[in-house]
């Protein structure tokens, strides 16, 4: 990891990190869904520009999430410094999922970020998202689970 991204270990040890991908890991190998997280310290001098929101749509777009077969791509954006967070889902999961499934995740996000719980937070995050997606979108043992997006954590 370069310096430019040191400021993650304000956040998470290395320990923290690897246990986040083993979750993300273990989701993905349940179902055809796809999470992608993109964490941010603080927007750079050209990302004031724009809103929060339209960051985490950028990323979104950039990273692929729309680009799944069947639109099960979920974005986590998180800009630490600003304590700002975002869930999009593509489409194809907005259709099966509830809003209110969506309000109690990120509730147990902030209460987790609220208390620097921050891995914590992620973790519960991911494994919600996980129980939520392999019923409504399960892998398939006859497509190799369709694993379309890399299981990576984005650190900006």
């Amino acid at each position: 990891m370069s310096s430019k991204k040191e400021w993650i270990r304000q956040y998470f040890s290395e320990d923290e990190l690897k246990d986040i991908q083993s979750a993300l890991d273990d989701v993905e190998s349940k179902t055809i869904g796809e999470i992608i997280l993109s964490f941010r310290n603080k927007k750079t001098l050209l990302e004031r520009l724009y809103s929060n929101h339209e960051l985490a749509m950028n990323d979104f777009d950039t990273l692929g999430v729309a680009r799944t077969k069947e639109r099960t791509g979920i974005l986590v954006f998180l800009i630490f410094e600003q304590k700002y967070f975002d869930i999009i889902a593509d489409e194809g999961i907005y259709k099966k999922i509830p809003n209110d499934v969506w309000n109690e995740i990120e509730d147990k996000l902030k209460e987790e970020f609220r208390n620097k719980n921050y891995s914590a937070g992620i973790v519960a995050l991911i494994n919600r998202m996980g129980e939520i997606l392999s019923k409504e979108f399960p892998a398939r043992a006859d497509s190799a689970n369709d694993d379309e997006l890399k299981n990576e954590i984005v650190i900006n």
